[in-house]
């Protein structure tokens, strides 16, 4: 009888010989194929990351042209990159992306972050940042710091980390990297709702469960097994819901668990058949 890591090993490596990188395009079309991936090396999850994929053993050549694609992809609007799977850096094809945005359950009305405010998602940092892009439409790093008054190392911690959760709960996204040399490099940064309206319109359509139970039932055909005590970690998502989810998905046979305690793992049923 085979085991189930041997099974894990063949299913993974399946995707691997299917998609192999070395242009923007191939890039472009292995997230499409995914619908979201790590944009480097590999997170919390096994679900693909892209550095596995890429047609070439240079530790430097893999850093150039990712460096280069994370920027001018999304750029074109070809694909979307930010830090959402426990503030990895992450890509998601623009198919799939109204998931990830209906599992906050938010409408996409100009006030719905004042609800996050008043529930400690959003710093008072962060709110300031957001009504300032509101304001000012796209706006650079170094620029939107100095409008702010934010110049001290403790206050550049703090605006880091508030637009990091901004950016995790899709309100603001980067849009273009700016300046030339190590000095002057930065980003610009606008409201996500007014970057990507026909995802906000789509994800309108979708409730949050439904979201949820679609990016968890992506991960598992990536990855084939993945820890269950690391999937609410990972997506952000509370951990009463993301255990209704898994039971929900138990009950009509799309997961399975093996193994107890911290080690569960929740498994693709057709994985463990072929192992039976």
């Amino acid at each position: 009888m085979r085991s189930l890591e041997a099974a894990l090993v063949e299913h993974r490596r399946a995707l691997l010989r299917k998609h192999r990188i070395a242009t923007a395009r191939q890039l472009t079309r292995f997230v499409d194929a995914c619908g979201f991936c790590y944009a480097f090396t590999e997170g919390d999850l096994p679900i693909p990351a892209c550095f596995e994929h890429l047609a070439t053993r240079s530790v430097d050549r893999m850093w150039g042209w990712m460096w280069e694609w994370k920027d001018t992809l999304p750029e074109e609007g070809k694909l979307y990159y930010g830090k959402l799977l426990r503030a990895k850096p992450t890509f998601v094809s623009l198919g799939f992306l109204p998931y990830f945005y209906a599992v906050h359950g938010r409408a996409g009305e100009d006030d719905d972050y004042l609800e996050d405010t008043r529930a400690g998602r959003i710093t008072e940092v962060g709110r300031r940042i957001y009504e300032a892009l509101d304001q000012r439409g796209e706006t650079q790093t170094k620029r939107l710091r100095g409008e702010l008054g934010i110049e001290s190392k403790d206050g550049r911690t703090e605006y880091a980390k508030a637009m990091e959760s901004l950016q995790r709960l899709l309100y603001v996204t980067r849009v273009r990297a700016v300046g030339e040399g190590r000095e002057d490099y930065n980003y610009t940064y606008d409201l996500f709702t007014r970057r990507y309206p026909d995802v906000v319109m789509k994800a309108a359509r979708l409730s949050s469960g439904t979201a949820m139970r679609e990016i968890l039932l992506r991960a598992l055909a990536l990855a084939g097994a993945m820890p269950a005590a690391k999937v609410a970690t990972v997506f952000g998502w509370d951990d009463e819901r993301t255990d209704r989810l898994v039971a929900d998905l138990e009950r009509e046979q799309k997961v399975r668990r093996e193994g107890s305690g911290r080690a569960q793992l929740l498994v693709l049923p057709k994985l463990l058949a072929r192992i039976a």
